[in-house]
């Protein structure tokens, strides 16, 4: 990964058009940056340290800001990070002093216990033990071998690791690199990551993904395969979510399919907002990887990060992705730190239970946030494009009863006050979802504060305003919001009142 990133910033600052990081487009290459002419001067400002502890390496670049911008461009697109715990073990392993300051105090201001299992580097029978226990619970709720199963260190890490899965498919079959697709209005990291020239031959972004572009996607694919020699429409992969966020629409992926099949390239679908245990895309062989923030949801606490890719057992090329994710990943278990994979082996003893009461909250919220005068759109799987989400809804048991997921999506009719609606909103405030407790934020504003046009040119609403639910009691949540929108409206209309009074002066 260090190396990875330091090829990145070469190319992104140093060349400008450096091209696409590793000489084959995959695989890493150790202790080179990739057959650079590490002769010349810039490229011997740009060094990896390895610090000896914990595996972990630091990239070390010139203190200037172009610099800095690519590096963290790397790190912020690619997930290829270190965790807290992984950052703390390495810096007491080194024997360096720092405060903890992941305290928690009780109502008589004793210190309490804040997270499970602290930054030690846990032998290697415990880390074994947690990295099986969480295969084996994934591939138990996916219906897949657990050898099947790919951990990694972050969501987007999982989402990086497809993106390179494809381009190395690509290369097996003596390919050129290809394309990717961005189908739907995604997470912005994952079209962001798409789009880098460093990590991608290109990307064709369809940021509705409706039936419209669907379409277009068709058209475009007919037309670069019929301009090639060799037929071959040059995409290596279609990236999707299901249901996207923040505007929780459904694409059609038995079409998406289809095009797979007939244009050779992956089906990859990002499913953290649906959740594994709610859809199933892999034993209905419509996708041929799935790509989860094991963060989200399948963790709860929001104490620990981690991603899972898990390739689908039916697929025609099911043995070629596996043995290809192995040797990119190096095994099953690729990054993720041994503490980060026991803390959410924990917690996630209880997913079943938990996505089973969120499905039902949520769904109460988004029907009762639906009937408020003051409300304008709620974005939910339920109202948007049902008829292409429940296909994929996995059969309900005693352990588990699937929904429509945590997450939706509102907006405020005009002359009611968004910013007071969002002050007085007595919840918790924050930009991740699937907690155990529930979260809003304003997701656009957030997100694409520095592209607001580019989002509302996707219908993607500034004033928008996201809810991840969690396990509180439906009435408590209701009544948060009960209390929130009578606030803004009664602030709306005296803002009417005190413009209608000057106008008329």
């Amino acid at each position: 990964a260090a190396n990875r990133c330091r090829d990145f910033i070469v190319k992104a600052y140093y060349e400008r058009d450096g091209g696409l990081i590793s000489p084959d487009n995959c695989k890493d290459v150790p202790d080179v940056c990739c057959h650079l002419d590490m002769s010349t001067q810039a490229h011997r400002r740009v060094k990896v340290m390895d610090l000896q502890s914990c595996g972990v390496h630091a990239v070390i670049f010139p203190a200037q800001t172009g610099v800095a911008i690519e590096a963290k461009a790397y790190w912020q697109h690619t997930g290829e990070i270190v965790s807290s715990r992984r950052a703390s073990a390495a810096l007491q392993e080194l024997g360096v002093a720092f405060e903890r300051i992941t305290k928690r105090f009780g109502e008589r201001g004793e210190e309490m216990e804040f997270c499970k299992f602290h930054a030690h580097d846990p032998g290697q029978d415990e880390a074994n033990e947690a990295f099986e226990e969480l295969r084996g619970r994934i591939g138990s709720v996916t219906g897949q071998p657990p050898s099947n199963v790919f951990l990694c260190p972050s969501g987007m890490q999982a989402i990086h690791a497809a993106l390179r899965l494809s381009r190395a498919l690509r290369h097996e079959q003596h390919k050129p690199g290809g394309a990717a697709v961005v189908f739907g209005f995604p997470y912005l990291d994952t079209l962001k990551m798409c789009g880098r020239k460093e990590l991608s031959d290109g990307v064709e972004f369809f940021g509705f993904g409706d039936a419209r572009d669907l379409n277009t996607l068709k058209f475009l694919l007919k037309s670069r395969a019929a301009a090639s020699k060799t037929k071959d429409a040059g995409i290596t992969c279609l990236m999707t979510e299901f249901p996207s966020n923040p505007l929780l629409n459904i694409p059609d992926l038995l079409k998406l399919r289809s095009l797979a099949d007939e244009y050779n390239f992956l089906l990859i679908v990002d499913d953290t907002i649906g959740n594994f245990a709610n859809v199933d895309l892999l034993k209905s062989g419509v996708a041929d990887v799935i790509c989860t923030s094991l963060t989200k949801l399948f963790n709860g606490r929001g104490d620990a990060i981690a991603g899972s890719v898990v390739v689908s057992e039916g697929g025609a090329r099911s043995e070629e992705l596996i043995r290809l994710m192995k040797e990119l990943h190096g095994g099953n278990d690729g990054d993720l730190w041994a503490s980060d994979a026991r803390a959410i082996a924990a917690n996630s003893r209880d997913f079943l239970d938990r996505s089973t009461k969120i499905n039902e909250t949520a769904e109460k919220l988004a029907d009762w946030l639906r009937e408020r005068a003051e409300v304008e759109n709620v974005y939910y799987p339920k109202f948007t494009q049902s008829e292409l989400y429940t296909p994929f809804m996995t059969e309900q048991d005693d352990k588990h009863k699937s929904g429509y997921g945590g997450l939706l999506s509102v907006t405020l009719k005009e002359g009611v006050c968004e910013r007071t609606f969002y002050d007085s909103l007595s919840i918790c405030k924050g930009p991740s979802l699937g907690t155990n407790f529930t979260l809003a934020c304003p997701y656009t504003l957030l997100a694409h504060y520095h592209e607001l046009e580019f989002a509302q040119a996707y219908d993607v609403d500034p004033n928008l305003v996201r809810v991840a639910v969690g396990l509180e009691k439906f009435e408590d949540i209701t009544a948060a919001f009960d209390e929130a929108l009578l606030m803004a409206a009664g602030a709306g209309a005296k803002e009417a009142g005190a413009k209608a009074a000057s106008a008329g002066a």
